[in-house]
């Protein structure tokens, strides 16, 4: 008889059903509660922490353009830790939300590409070379990797592949979307097909920030453009790759089978659990990076931008101010 309820049991557990939003309460119990009441906890603090950051950068002398920028940059840690709870208690909300994170995530590694040269300008007075051995490339020793300049054209190239991100990544999410809206098979069918297009344009985006972020960071190492831009892609690290491990543990039998419950909804518990933490840490450390204290705002060695450096570059294969205003106004 237990043989044949163990049997059973496998048998009804469909890896693809999605249980409403009352089975998965009532199946999870006092646990689901208690989850999310303490991811609406992190949601909140995550938010105050954006919302406070925010404040803080609106009240720099900083330019329009700048401000901006940093605030794209930060409305992706609670939208993303927002987006995680929605999906605990609601799990039919999943691809919706996985869909609203990375839109807004790509166009903030847009919004970062546009800071990088906002703040390079403003800290080199001669065109650095572009450090083009850099990861995901540099693991092929073989290609001939060029001595180059970063000069206007250049970075219209660069600029050209980390902009194909939030193009071809919104579009991919909404042939999903659409996908999802048809026979219950049909999207873990089909979505396979469309995920060497995600990898292959997250992986030029990546190539072409981490360019723009080693080569700036070379001649201006105190602006810490490193860590920013650390703090933004550990944001698709943890979304992407995090959450591709974790679907991989389900063939493992690391996640039960509880009817109406299966091992995809537990991984994407987890997931989405690991978000509303690493979300609150992550926007914990962008405010350290971006906070400028307001009694010292006036001395300009504490700030990243400092006043002194000239602006007007005389060489023509300098980094114009020109040209990073062009690119600044695109998504402004």
């Amino acid at each position: 008889m237990e043989i044949f309820d163990e049997y059973r049991l496998n048998v009804s557990c469909d890896s693809n059903y999605v249980p409403s939003a009352i089975e998965h309460i009532e199946s999870l119990g006092t646990f689901a509660i208690v989850l999310v009441c303490i991811g609406a906890i992190f949601s909140i603090v995550t938010l105050y922490l954006a919302m406070d950051a925010t404040y803080n950068v609106l009240s720099q002398k900083e330019t329009g353009l700048y401000k901006s920028n940093v605030i794209s940059i930060f409305s992706i840690y609670p939208i993303a830790s927002i987006c995680s709870l929605i999906v605990i208690a609601i799990p039919r909300a999943q691809l919706l939300s996985e869909t609203v994170t990375q839109v807004f995530l790509t166009v903030s590694f847009y919004r970062l590409y546009l800071l990088l040269i906002d703040v390079g300008r403003r800290k080199i007075t001669k065109a650095p070379s572009l450090m083009l051995k850099v990861g995901p490339c540099c693991c092929w020793p073989c290609l001939p990797f060029p001595n180059l300049d970063m000069i206007d054209s250049r970075l219209t190239w660069i600029r050209l592949i980390i902009l194909q991100l939030p193009v071809i990544q919104g579009l991919l999410y909404f042939i999903m979307l659409i996908m999802a809206l048809d026979e219950q098979n049909t999207l873990p069918m089909y979505s396979e097909w469309l995920q060497p297009f995600l990898v292959i344009s997250i992986l030029f985006a990546l190539y072409g920030l981490t360019i723009t972020t080693k080569s700036l960071h070379a001649v201006a190492p105190e602006a810490k453009l490193n860590f920013k831009t650390m703090v933004c892609q550990m944001v698709l690290m943890f979304s992407k790759a995090q959450a591709a491990i974790i679907k991989i543990l389900i063939y493992t039998g690391v996640f039960p089978c509880r009817p109406p419950l299966s091992p995809k909804i537990y991984a994407n518990v987890t997931q989405n659990t690991l978000m509303l933490i690493e979300m609150l840490l992550l926007c914990v450390a962008a405010r350290y990076l971006y906070y400028v204290d307001p009694e010292r705002k006036e001395d300009s060695s504490t700030t990243d931008r400092p006043k002194d450096k000239p602006h007007n570059l005389t060489n023509n294969k300098d980094l114009p101010e020109q040209v990073s205003t062009k690119i600044a106004v695109v998504f402004t």
